[in-house]
Protein backbone atom coordinates (compact mmCIF):
# COMPACT_ATOMS: atom_id res chain seq x y z
CA UNK A 1 0.00 0.00 0.00
CA UNK A 2 1.30 3.46 -0.82
CA UNK A 3 1.59 6.35 1.60
CA UNK A 4 -1.01 9.12 1.13
CA UNK A 5 0.45 12.29 -0.35
CA UNK A 6 -0.31 14.29 2.79
CA UNK A 7 1.85 11.97 4.89
CA UNK A 8 4.77 11.77 2.47
CA UNK A 9 7.66 14.16 3.13
CA UNK A 10 9.97 14.93 0.16
CA UNK A 11 13.57 14.23 1.04
CA UNK A 12 16.82 15.68 -0.18
CA UNK A 13 19.69 13.21 -0.61
CA UNK A 14 22.02 14.55 2.06
CA UNK A 15 20.20 16.88 4.36
CA UNK A 16 16.81 15.39 5.23
CA UNK A 17 13.49 17.01 4.42
CA UNK A 18 13.39 19.19 1.32
CA UNK A 19 11.79 22.05 3.22
CA UNK A 20 12.18 23.76 6.54
CA UNK A 21 8.63 23.12 7.71
CA UNK A 22 7.82 26.82 7.92
CA UNK A 23 5.27 28.65 5.79
CA UNK A 24 8.10 29.86 3.56
CA UNK A 25 9.34 26.53 2.19
CA UNK A 26 12.83 26.31 0.71
CA UNK A 27 15.04 23.48 -0.45
CA UNK A 28 17.95 22.25 1.62
CA UNK A 29 19.88 21.19 -1.47
CA UNK A 30 21.81 22.93 -4.24
CA UNK A 31 19.80 22.35 -7.46
CA UNK A 32 23.02 22.70 -9.46
CA UNK A 33 24.31 19.42 -7.99
CA UNK A 34 21.22 17.36 -8.85
CA UNK A 35 21.26 14.71 -11.53
CA UNK A 36 18.41 13.41 -13.64
CA UNK A 37 18.69 10.14 -11.71
CA UNK A 38 18.13 12.05 -8.45
CA UNK A 39 14.95 13.62 -9.83
CA UNK A 40 13.58 10.24 -10.96
CA UNK A 41 14.30 8.65 -7.56
CA UNK A 42 11.03 9.04 -5.65
CA UNK A 43 12.79 8.12 -2.40
CA UNK A 44 14.80 11.34 -2.76
CA UNK A 45 12.33 13.66 -4.49
CA UNK A 46 8.71 12.70 -5.09
CA UNK A 47 7.78 15.54 -7.40
CA UNK A 48 4.16 14.37 -7.51
CA UNK A 49 3.65 15.04 -3.81
CA UNK A 50 5.94 18.06 -3.33
CA UNK A 51 4.57 21.57 -3.10
CA UNK A 52 4.62 23.25 -6.53
CA UNK A 53 6.83 26.07 -5.25
CA UNK A 54 9.47 23.53 -4.22
CA UNK A 55 9.27 21.72 -7.54
CA UNK A 56 9.81 24.98 -9.45
CA UNK A 57 12.69 25.86 -7.11
CA UNK A 58 14.21 22.41 -7.60
CA UNK A 59 13.89 22.61 -11.39
CA UNK A 60 15.00 26.25 -11.39
CA UNK A 61 12.04 27.47 -13.42
CA UNK A 62 8.55 28.85 -12.92
CA UNK A 63 5.04 27.95 -14.02
CA UNK A 64 5.71 29.60 -17.38
CA UNK A 65 8.64 27.22 -18.05
CA UNK A 66 11.97 28.18 -19.58
CA UNK A 67 12.73 30.79 -22.18
CA UNK A 68 14.36 29.62 -25.39
CA UNK A 69 17.74 30.98 -24.27
CA UNK A 70 17.44 29.29 -20.83
CA UNK A 71 16.62 25.96 -22.48
CA UNK A 72 19.55 26.30 -24.89
CA UNK A 73 21.92 27.12 -22.02
CA UNK A 74 20.81 23.96 -20.15
CA UNK A 75 21.31 21.82 -23.23
CA UNK A 76 24.86 23.16 -23.60
CA UNK A 77 25.73 22.08 -20.03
Amino acid sequence: MSTPAAEKEPMSPASGPAHTGSEDMTLNVDPNTLTVDDLYDKDKYDLETMDNKLVFQLLQCGPEGLTQSEAEARIEK
